[in-house]
């Protein structure tokens, strides 16, 4: 295992250092181009679809009272509104009319974007008997991922030049590398129907096994639980008994 700079100790069954001192992708790097090939080899009908939700689902805040709808607005031209703006007004010559949006989105919001910043721990990685905050790899919160204030020693301690987000294990990552592969659903909601259930490893075997699903080593695993069934039945008022 290389040396790495950020840690001495990694946490148990964890793969930090596995592919290199710097990596930010974890075991996304099972998505090998065999793995592409995989997936593309069973192709039968090429139809294309998306897991994703609509970006205002499921609509207010009772399912997270954190998490807010998107926010659209338009853009300002000469303090004015910047949407179906006749350029007209600012040069009778011209003809042109333009529409210029931004949205406030959070990202936890619909169907989530979680990066390796998402969750971190407070984990020994110096191995000198004090825990500090840290993610995947060693990367270090108040480092790579900090926001306006650090939680450190049961403190809140300002930092200095505000917000910085994620400049390690951010999802743009992700992006960059592509998640081609394989994917392997598992059918929960087929079995189980769409009530409360906790569903634990012999169950799921079971699963597996009736419906005849083999899982490799760097499949996509999809579960299906009908849970975006019932978001979408709601037509954006959860009810807050569900």
């Amino acid at each position: 295992m290389p040396d790495n700079p950020r840690w001495k100790r990694r946490p148990a069954g964890s793969t930090w250092g596995d592919w290199g001192p710097d990596d930010q992708l974890g075991r996304l790097n099972l998505l090998t181009p065999d793995k592409v090939l995989k997936g593309v080899a069973e192709v039968k009908e090429g139809r294309t679809f998306c897991l994703s939700m609509p970006l205002d689902y499921p609509g207010g805040t009772v399912v997270n009272p954190r998490r807010h709808p998107p926010q659209l607005t338009p853009t300002e031209r000469n303090g004015m509104p910047n949407m179906v703006y006749p350029l007209g007004r600012d040069d009778p010559r011209l003809v042109d009319v333009i529409c210029d949006d931004q949205v406030l989105l959070t990202l936890q919001y619909s169907t989530q974007w979680d990066s390796l910043a998402h969750v971190g721990q407070l984990f020994d990685a110096d191995g000198d008997g004090a825990p500090e905050i840290v993610f995947y790899n060693g990367y270090r919160a108040g480092e790579h991922i900090a926001g306006p204030v650090e939680y450190r020693d049961g403190k809140i301690i300002e930092r200095a030049g505000g917000h910085l987000g994620a400049t390690a294990l951010s999802i743009d990552n992700m992006a960059a590398k592509g998640m081609q592969g394989r994917g392997v659903m598992i059918d929960l909601e087929a079995h189980f129907g769409r009530g409360e259930k906790y569903v634990g490893y012999d169950e799921l075997m079971r699963v597996m096994e009736a419906d005849k699903v083999e899982v490799e080593e760097g499949d996509l695993v999809c579960l299906r639980t009908g849970y975006d069934r019932v978001i979408l039945g709601m037509n954006k008022n959860p009810d807050p008994r569900c």
